[in-house]
């Protein structure tokens, strides 16, 4: 009885109901639209970083990432036959690294210099799909063949074709001045990896810097499976013990701490919303309260005990609220499927979103698990909410209530 007794009692001022679930409603959608664009962009972020920079695993010596000596190499043929037999890494690939310096007629840069194998960096890495001009490295040239960013290419102002000298220092440490054809232009939507990486073929890279066959510098790896992460890194590590093996969160441990931070963020600007809802609510039940003293006088007066009155409050708090939260959450989830898939192009912000090495396209995403736990907050917000009402409500005196 109490229940369908709150439920009439919440339509009985059919405008005052209607402005609080209109406030919630749209309180609850403009947090959680913005907490899902935040969770797309950073989505984005990581995911792009793990695709094109460094992958989910990455193996070095246990001294290279200190010092980042050419000497401190590892023996590519026992990584590759330990990983061919590890049904956790979906692929893998190798590379030599080295600093050196891009120059051409118009300028210089200072970059880092990948040496790739092509088929095996496909596998890897998605930077052969964001090429906006040319090849990748695949094709036979005269040239040692190159592919550099756009921005870099701006920077340098080459074009496809055009030839950029590199100076860097062998493994003996002399000096060494090499031409390399650029071949292919490039544009991962990361201004901090642009600006620094290019990449070609390992065995040319390998002759110039005279690194011994079958020598690396470092090894990229991609999992089946992301939640065999940890556990493909603990068994890399024990069967590598001179290597040193890290995940993406270990290398760029930016990216892991602004997933956690993104996530507490949503929470709190969630908490904001319903906070400032509750004086609202509160004001409304406050208001019910006043207009149905004689009604709630005369409850009290046939024996209705004051439990009884606390709880049809409270659910009347709590129907009203939900009624708000569940529109707030539908129509935030219809908007953040509907542009989850077609994107929201953000063109004026792009330079900007870049220096960061976010895309300028941000795809919304929430997890639906977040809308159960937004909904639980509703309802303690509504519980919260009518303890004021139900104070109020508790300090009538029956026979003044009936008489006024």
């Amino acid at each position: 009885m109490i229940i369908s007794l709150a439920w009439r009692n919440v339509w009985r001022n059919k405008t005052r109901s209607a402005a609080v679930i209109l406030a919630l409603t749209v309180g609850l959608f403009g947090a959680l639209f913005i907490a899902s664009m935040s969770n797309g962009m950073v989505d984005k972020w990581i995911k792009s970083t793990i695709e094109n920079e460094i992958s989910d695993i990455q193996i070095h010596h246990a001294e290279y990432l200190i010092m980042e000596e050419l000497e401190l190499t590892m023996d590519e043929n026992e990584l590759k036959g330990v990983l061919r037999n590890n049904d956790q890494v979906k692929s893998f690939t190798s590379r030599i690294k080295t600093e050196a310096m891009a120059m051409t007629a118009n300028n210089s840069a200072q970059i880092t210099l990948y040496g790739i194998d092509p088929d095996q960096e496909k596998q890897v890495t998605e930077v052969h799909n964001l090429l906006i001009d040319g090849q990748y490295l695949e094709t036979e040239s005269r040239f040692k063949p190159i592919i550099i960013s756009e921005r870099l290419a701006e920077k340098l102002k080459v074009r496809l074709k055009s030839k950029i000298i590199f100076t860097l220092a062998d493994k003996t440490g002399n000096m060494v001045y090499e031409n390399f054809k650029v071949n292919g232009i490039f544009d991962t939507n990361s201004t901090m990896f642009d600006d620094r990486n290019v990449f070609v073929r390992k065995s040319d890279l390998r002759k110039i810097l005279k690194v011994n066959e079958g020598q690396v510098h470092e090894m990229a790896i991609r999992v089946t499976n992301q939640e065999d992460l940890v556990s493909t890194v603990a068994v890399l590590q024990h069967t590598f013990p001179d290597y040193k093996t890290e995940d993406w969160k270990e290398i760029n441990p930016t990216l892991s701490m602004s997933g956690s931070l993104m996530q507490m963020f949503n929470y709190i600007l969630v908490g904001i919303v319903l906070i400032a809802l509750i004086f609202g609510i509160i004001n409304t039940m406050l208001m019910v309260i006043l207009e149905r003293t004689k009604e709630i006088g005369m409850l009290r007066s046939l024996g209705m005990r004051k439990k009884k009155i606390a709880q049809m409050i409270t659910l009347e708090t709590i129907f009203l609220c939900l009624v708000g939260g569940i529109m707030g959450n539908l129509l935030a989830l219809v908007s953040i499927e509907y542009f989850g898939r077609v994107g929201m192009h953000f063109e004026s912000f792009k330079e900007g979103m870049e220096q960061f090495g976010m895309s300028a396209i941000v795809y919304p995403t929430l997890d639906y698990s977040f809308y159960a736990i937004i909904t639980g907050m509703v309802v303690c917000t509504a519980v919260f909410s009518s303890i004021f009402p139900i104070i109020r409500a508790f300090k009538l005196n029956p026979a003044l209530a009936i008489r006024d």
